[in-house]
């Protein structure tokens, strides 16, 4: 790597701190300044590059790689918090380039590297990557054929010998993204649905896909496929069938519904002047079926308490038509600002309540007028994407931790994924 790749902007910059040892002294390194007795000496990036200043211009600034200077050793944090020592192993590891997940990084004798010099994680010369998690504070996550993204590394091992490596899951698609594939894993058939209906699909799935959730639920749960019934969720029956059958019809209509009123209808009912609202999400709808089991007893615990306290509300605020004997919440239109479910078929019952909000929480549009209505559920909800490992089942968590912390470093689960 040249000098010209690596003479950014340092303020833009955040590096390590702790301390140097360097030629039988110890030196301060805050934030990536390196002091000696008070004075500053150079600059440490966590990719290991050390920077000493020029005695007169910026062209006579010297770049070492910190497993050049015999003896050198860093020991203390990132930026993040995360414990870091440069060189992160003895023996070395790989350098060249590397596309995780299609995204472009730098390996530097094993470190995983973004151009902005920070470490991300660890590539060693047997294609196994460790990722740093900035979320849990954990420097080294090991990542498998489970948890691991698309690899395409060029570069040398660590003996110099040239190597070039690739690993791809089984059946994944090159031109297509991590979250993409897995939706065309989970959705069987996707191929042969129209240009609108594999919109329609991923549109319901991509934060469920990005946080890999769907990866988790779709192995503990099964996958989801268009069938000839009217209701296929294992929600409905609470038997688990281990996977989803979608009524083709339903399907058809509620893409009908979203492309003309977008995610949430007000319809009509035989009770006038009483209305119904709907979310016309189903797919993401019948996931929070299956989401449901995969969540530990607590969380299920907590939503059963959120519902039965919105159910007494609405019992009392929106009262049923004379004659109506069904479960759902019918309101008169100018009560509709103050329903309290998502959706009439949510007062149903709380595994409707949960799997209703789950499909408004999928799409922008929707997931902020649920917000305004019931936090609560989306405080829960927020808390299954951001915090899995505490809302999850305890069996599913730690392959959890790995594969987010493996997608956040991919670039799939993003800080603004759900914003």
């Amino acid at each position: 790597m040249t000098v010209s790749d690596k003479s950014g902007d340092d303020n833009s910059v955040q590096g390590p701190t702790g301390f140097l040892e360097l030629g039988g002294n110890v030196l301060v390194v805050d934030y990536g300044n390196v002091f000696m007795d008070g004075t500053a000496v150079g600059y440490l990036y966590e990719d290991g590059y050390l920077k000493n200043p020029g005695s007169e211009s910026e062209d006579m600034v010297q770049w070492r790689l910190i497993d050049e200077v015999e003896g050198c050793v860093f020991r203390g944090i990132d930026s993040s918090g995360i414990e870091l020592t440069l060189p992160t192993c003895e023996t070395g590891g790989p350098t060249g380039n590397l596309e995780f997940n299609n995204r472009k990084f730098t390996v530097i004798n094993g470190r995983i590297t973004t151009e902005d010099h920070r470490i991300v994680g660890e590539f060693d010369d047997n294609g196994v990557v460790h990722v740093r998690d900035r979320k849990s504070k954990v420097a080294r996550r090991k990542l498998d054929e489970n948890t691991t993204l698309s690899i395409y590394f060029d570069g040398v091992k660590s003996n110099g010998n040239k190597w070039r490596h690739e690993y791809y899951k089984p059946l994944y698609r090159k031109d297509k993204s991590y979250s993409e594939n897995e939706i065309i894993r989970y959705f069987q058939d996707f191929d042969k649905l129209s240009v609108q209906q594999k919109k329609y699909v991923i549109d319901s799935l991509q934060i469920w896909a990005a946080s890999g959730l769907l990866q988790v639920v779709r192995k503990s749960e099964g996958n989801a496929a268009l069938g000839n019934v009217k209701h296929g969720a294992a929600g409905v029956t609470r038997v688990r069938s281990g996977m989803v059958d979608l009524d083709a019809e339903e399907f058809e209509r509620d893409i009908d519904l979203f492309k003309r009123f977008g995610a949430l209808a007000v319809v009509s009912t035989h009770w006038n002047p009483h209305v119904e609202v709907r979310v016309n999400l189903v797919v993401s709808h019948e996931f929070g079926h299956q989401l449901q089991f995969c969540l530990s007893q607590a969380t299920q615990d907590r939503i059963a308490e959120l519902y039965q306290a919105r159910l007494k509300r609405s019992v009392k605020m929106q009262p049923a038509p004379p004659g109506y004997n069904g479960g759902a919440e019918l309101c008169r239109p100018e009560n509709l600002p103050n329903r309290l479910f998502i959706s009439g078929y949510a007062k149903s019952s709380k595994e409707e309540y949960w799997a209703e909000s789950v499909a408004a929480f999928s799409v922008p549009e929707s997931r902020a007028i649920l917000r305004q209505m019931d936090p609560g559920i989306c405080k829960i909800l927020s808390e299954v994407i951001l915090q899995s490992e505490a809302t999850f089942s305890p069996v599913l968590s730690e392959q959890l931790l790995d594969l987010q912390a493996a997608l956040k470093v991919g670039g799939e689960f993003r800080e603004d994924l759900i914003s």
